[in-house]
Protein backbone atom coordinates (compact mmCIF):
# COMPACT_ATOMS: atom_id res chain seq x y z
CA UNK A 1 0.00 0.00 0.00
CA UNK A 2 1.39 3.45 -0.91
CA UNK A 3 2.68 5.80 1.80
CA UNK A 4 0.29 8.55 0.69
CA UNK A 5 -2.66 6.20 1.08
CA UNK A 6 -1.57 5.14 4.56
CA UNK A 7 -1.11 8.78 5.59
CA UNK A 8 -4.54 9.67 4.24
CA UNK A 9 -6.29 6.83 6.09
CA UNK A 10 -4.38 7.67 9.30
CA UNK A 11 -5.41 11.33 9.00
CA UNK A 12 -9.05 10.42 8.34
CA UNK A 13 -9.05 8.18 11.41
CA UNK A 14 -7.29 10.80 13.57
CA UNK A 15 -9.84 13.53 12.83
CA UNK A 16 -12.74 11.13 13.09
CA UNK A 17 -15.04 12.11 16.01
CA UNK A 18 -15.65 8.53 17.14
CA UNK A 19 -12.11 7.17 17.10
CA UNK A 20 -10.12 10.23 18.22
CA UNK A 21 -11.79 10.46 21.62
CA UNK A 22 -12.91 6.90 22.25
CA UNK A 23 -11.18 4.80 24.91
CA UNK A 24 -12.74 1.63 23.54
CA UNK A 25 -12.28 1.08 19.80
CA UNK A 26 -14.71 -1.83 19.66
CA UNK A 27 -17.15 -1.39 16.74
CA UNK A 28 -20.77 -0.69 17.65
CA UNK A 29 -22.38 -1.84 14.42
CA UNK A 30 -21.93 -3.67 11.13
CA UNK A 31 -23.45 -3.78 7.67
CA UNK A 32 -23.49 -5.96 4.58
CA UNK A 33 -24.42 -4.83 1.13
CA UNK A 34 -24.73 -5.68 -2.53
CA UNK A 35 -24.27 -3.26 -5.41
CA UNK A 36 -24.17 -3.22 -9.18
CA UNK A 37 -22.18 -0.99 -11.54
CA UNK A 38 -24.50 1.63 -13.05
CA UNK A 39 -23.11 1.89 -16.59
CA UNK A 40 -23.38 -0.64 -19.40
CA UNK A 41 -19.69 -0.70 -20.36
CA UNK A 42 -18.99 -3.28 -17.63
CA UNK A 43 -20.82 -5.87 -15.51
CA UNK A 44 -19.49 -5.43 -11.98
CA UNK A 45 -21.05 -6.72 -8.79
CA UNK A 46 -20.04 -5.14 -5.48
CA UNK A 47 -20.11 -7.23 -2.30
CA UNK A 48 -19.51 -5.04 0.74
CA UNK A 49 -19.07 -5.64 4.49
CA UNK A 50 -18.29 -2.98 7.08
CA UNK A 51 -17.92 -2.30 10.77
CA UNK A 52 -19.11 0.98 12.27
CA UNK A 53 -18.43 3.30 15.17
CA UNK A 54 -21.22 5.61 16.35
CA UNK A 55 -20.04 9.16 17.03
CA UNK A 56 -22.41 9.40 20.02
CA UNK A 57 -22.93 13.06 19.21
CA UNK A 58 -26.04 14.77 17.92
CA UNK A 59 -27.00 18.17 16.59
CA UNK A 60 -30.49 19.67 16.13
CA UNK A 61 -31.45 18.11 19.45
CA UNK A 62 -33.90 20.95 20.14
CA UNK A 63 -36.07 19.52 17.37
CA UNK A 64 -38.54 16.78 18.25
CA UNK A 65 -38.44 15.34 14.74
CA UNK A 66 -34.95 15.87 13.30
CA UNK A 67 -31.54 14.74 14.50
CA UNK A 68 -28.12 15.15 12.85
CA UNK A 69 -25.50 12.63 13.91
CA UNK A 70 -22.89 10.41 12.31
CA UNK A 71 -20.75 7.30 12.33
CA UNK A 72 -17.49 5.99 10.92
CA UNK A 73 -17.46 3.13 8.45
CA UNK A 74 -14.50 0.78 7.81
CA UNK A 75 -15.34 -1.50 4.88
CA UNK A 76 -14.01 -4.09 2.52
CA UNK A 77 -15.48 -4.41 -0.98
CA UNK A 78 -15.13 -7.17 -3.54
CA UNK A 79 -15.81 -6.07 -7.13
CA UNK A 80 -16.40 -9.06 -9.40
CA UNK A 81 -16.78 -8.84 -13.18
CA UNK A 82 -19.56 -10.90 -14.80
CA UNK A 83 -18.44 -10.43 -18.41
CA UNK A 84 -18.32 -13.50 -20.62
CA UNK A 85 -16.16 -14.23 -23.71
CA UNK A 86 -18.93 -12.88 -25.95
CA UNK A 87 -18.41 -9.43 -24.37
CA UNK A 88 -14.75 -9.39 -25.49
CA UNK A 89 -13.54 -8.18 -22.09
CA UNK A 90 -10.43 -6.00 -21.92
CA UNK A 91 -7.38 -8.28 -21.57
CA UNK A 92 -5.53 -5.85 -19.27
CA UNK A 93 -8.41 -5.33 -16.85
CA UNK A 94 -8.78 -7.24 -13.58
CA UNK A 95 -11.92 -9.35 -13.20
CA UNK A 96 -11.67 -9.43 -9.38
CA UNK A 97 -10.72 -6.41 -7.29
CA UNK A 98 -10.85 -5.75 -3.56
CA UNK A 99 -11.03 -2.30 -1.98
CA UNK A 100 -10.63 -1.18 1.63
CA UNK A 101 -12.24 2.11 2.64
CA UNK A 102 -12.71 4.35 5.64
CA UNK A 103 -15.41 7.04 5.64
CA UNK A 104 -16.92 9.42 8.17
CA UNK A 105 -20.65 9.60 7.42
CA UNK A 106 -23.18 12.26 8.42
CA UNK A 107 -26.72 11.08 9.11
CA UNK A 108 -29.85 13.25 9.11
CA UNK A 109 -32.55 11.26 10.89
CA UNK A 110 -36.29 11.88 11.08
CA UNK A 111 -38.16 10.61 14.14
CA UNK A 112 -40.99 9.29 11.98
CA UNK A 113 -42.71 7.04 14.52
CA UNK A 114 -42.05 4.73 17.48
CA UNK A 115 -41.55 1.88 15.00
CA UNK A 116 -39.41 3.55 12.33
CA UNK A 117 -36.93 6.36 11.72
CA UNK A 118 -36.13 7.52 8.19
CA UNK A 119 -32.62 8.80 7.44
CA UNK A 120 -30.32 10.21 4.78
CA UNK A 121 -26.57 9.42 4.87
CA UNK A 122 -23.82 11.43 3.15
CA UNK A 123 -20.12 10.67 3.44
CA UNK A 124 -16.73 11.22 1.83
CA UNK A 125 -13.77 9.01 2.69
CA UNK A 126 -10.70 7.28 1.30
CA UNK A 127 -10.41 3.94 -0.46
CA UNK A 128 -7.52 1.74 -1.54
CA UNK A 129 -8.17 -0.73 -4.37
CA UNK A 130 -6.00 -3.69 -5.28
CA UNK A 131 -6.00 -3.04 -9.06
CA UNK A 132 -5.97 0.22 -11.03
CA UNK A 133 -7.46 -1.26 -14.22
CA UNK A 134 -10.79 -3.10 -14.10
CA UNK A 135 -12.30 -5.35 -16.75
CA UNK A 136 -14.88 -3.85 -19.10
CA UNK A 137 -16.29 -4.62 -22.54
CA UNK A 138 -14.11 -4.48 -25.66
CA UNK A 139 -10.52 -3.21 -25.78
CA UNK A 140 -9.54 -0.93 -22.92
CA UNK A 141 -10.18 -1.46 -19.19
CA UNK A 142 -11.75 0.98 -16.75
CA UNK A 143 -8.65 3.01 -15.85
CA UNK A 144 -8.94 4.38 -12.31
CA UNK A 145 -5.55 6.09 -12.55
CA UNK A 146 -4.30 5.06 -9.11
CA UNK A 147 -4.91 2.64 -6.26
CA UNK A 148 -6.08 5.49 -3.99
CA UNK A 149 -9.63 6.76 -4.52
CA UNK A 150 -12.19 8.92 -2.79
CA UNK A 151 -15.33 7.09 -1.71
CA UNK A 152 -18.47 9.24 -1.88
CA UNK A 153 -21.89 8.00 -0.78
CA UNK A 154 -25.48 9.17 -0.60
CA UNK A 155 -27.99 6.75 0.92
CA UNK A 156 -31.60 6.84 2.11
CA UNK A 157 -33.01 4.30 4.52
CA UNK A 158 -34.94 3.39 7.61
CA UNK A 159 -34.11 2.20 11.12
CA UNK A 160 -36.50 -0.14 12.88
CA UNK A 161 -36.75 -2.67 15.71
CA UNK A 162 -37.61 -2.31 19.38
CA UNK A 163 -34.25 -0.52 19.97
CA UNK A 164 -33.93 0.84 16.41
CA UNK A 165 -31.08 -1.66 16.01
CA UNK A 166 -31.85 -2.71 12.41
CA UNK A 167 -31.61 -0.64 9.27
CA UNK A 168 -32.01 -0.97 5.52
CA UNK A 169 -30.75 1.59 3.03
CA UNK A 170 -30.31 2.10 -0.68
CA UNK A 171 -28.31 4.59 -2.67
CA UNK A 172 -25.19 5.47 -4.58
CA UNK A 173 -21.46 4.89 -4.05
CA UNK A 174 -18.96 6.76 -6.24
CA UNK A 175 -15.21 6.03 -6.48
CA UNK A 176 -12.88 8.58 -8.08
CA UNK A 177 -9.39 9.95 -7.60
CA UNK A 178 -10.73 13.39 -8.59
CA UNK A 179 -7.81 15.63 -9.59
CA UNK A 180 -5.04 13.35 -8.28
CA UNK A 181 -4.32 11.77 -11.68
CA UNK A 182 -4.87 12.85 -15.29
CA UNK A 183 -5.73 9.32 -16.45
CA UNK A 184 -8.85 8.52 -14.52
CA UNK A 185 -12.28 7.04 -14.74
CA UNK A 186 -14.83 6.66 -11.98
CA UNK A 187 -16.99 3.84 -10.68
CA UNK A 188 -20.65 4.28 -9.75
CA UNK A 189 -22.59 1.59 -7.92
CA UNK A 190 -26.20 1.37 -6.91
CA UNK A 191 -26.09 -0.29 -3.48
CA UNK A 192 -28.56 -1.96 -1.12
CA UNK A 193 -27.40 -2.41 2.51
CA UNK A 194 -28.58 -4.07 5.71
CA UNK A 195 -27.14 -2.84 9.00
CA UNK A 196 -27.26 -3.79 12.66
CA UNK A 197 -26.28 -1.78 15.77
CA UNK A 198 -25.56 -3.52 19.06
Amino acid sequence: MEKGTLRGIALAMAINPALSSADDLTPEGASVGYGHYLENKAELDDYRASVRWNWNKAWLEDSDTWRLTGYSDLAINFWISRLGPEDQPSPDGAANVYAISFSPVLRLEHNTSDAMRLFVDAGVGLSYQSKKDIEKKLKSPINMGDHTQFEIRTMIGSRFGDQMQYEVSAGWFHYTNAILDNQKEALDFGVLQFGYWW
